[in-house]
């Protein structure tokens, strides 16, 4: 195939996603991937804008975050070239799994990765061409960006070196003709603008579902209930809304998430997916 002929493809699935989605972190997300979560971050705030007191696992993960050594020394909220409120990307490789966020700036987040590497915080940095990449100083993590998408990768056996990292990488910033976002099944989980979106090729990852939040006026969150849909679940069968929950190996207490309707609410939800990702991110970090 051409240059030209690919520079075509490429666009066009570009200009196609881009009138069908409303970020497009999750074309990183290659067709080998096993699995991926997609969290619409601006979604949820304009959900719970209204909301005076937000859920306890919400203010967990801002002040993990807020405490990573990596953001010690910044003094400017936009220093590292990340994207404030990006959509969150979460997604699964036979050769481990990926967490991806939105950038503002590349050259903003080389320069932070630079300031990282004096203070031993990561090591290496390779240009790549298609993706720049660096190593996690405790040796658990890669982390890579090109094309405002920054993309963390924790290989799946913990004796994995560079060349697992560059493999992986080379299929995340493959020059794609085509990708995952196209395929009808993916597309129809999207269909009533959704918070959260997760796709699974297998049952043993999970089950495909959208997890549409409603907005919350005013008043108790505890009180508004998320919406759960399978499409490819046959009728008549029953979803536990603790699925996902599970296969993350969260110890969530069934009384204490789900109601005898056999509902979760808003305000549940949310503290669940914070404190799911605030452990993800422990584990990478630690």
């Amino acid at each position: 195939m051409g240059l030209t002929a690919l520079t075509v493809l490429s666009v066009g699935v570009y200009l196609w996603y881009n009138f069908n989605a409303r970020s497009r972190l999750v074309l990183v997300v290659p067709a080998t991937a096993q699995w991926f979560l997609h969290v619409q971050t601006k979604l949820l705030r304009a959900d719970f804008a209204k909301t005076q007191v937000p859920p306890a696992g919400v203010e967990v993960l801002r002040k993990t975050i807020a405490n990573l050594p990596i953001f010690a020394k910044v003094k400017d909220a936009g220093e590292p070239g990340l994207a404030l409120y990006s959509d969150v990307v979460a997604f699964g490789l036979n050769e481990g799994d990926f967490f991806a966020l939105s950038l503002t700036s590349e050259e903003r987040f080389k320069s932070f990765l630079q300031s990282l590497r004096k203070r031993n915080l990561v090591k290496g940095g390779i240009d790549k061409g298609r993706y720049f990449y660096a190593e996690f100083q405790n040796g658990r993590a890669y982390v890579a960006f090109k094309y405002k998408a920054l993309v963390i990768f924790k290989p799946s056996d913990s004796a994995a070196d560079y060349k697992v990292a560059e493999k992986a990488f080379d299929q995340v910033f493959a020059e794609k003709t085509h990708t995952l976002m196209q395929k009808e099944e993916i597309q129809s989980l999207y269909t009533d603008e959704p918070e959260v979106v997760f796709y699974s090729t297998a049952p043993a990852f999970g089950l495909s579902q959208a997890i549409d939040f409603p907005s919350v006026e005013a008043g108790d969150a505890k009180q508004h209930f998320v919406k759960f849909s399978y499409p490819s679940k046959s009728s008549g069968s029953s979803v536990s809304p603790l699925m996902l929950v599970a296969k993350a190996k969260y110890p969530a207490q069934l009384e204490d998430c789900i109601d005898q309707q056999n509902r979760m609410s808003a305000h549940t939800a949310l503290d669940l997916l914070s404190r799911i990702l605030n452990q993800k991110i422990s584990d990478i970090t630690q």
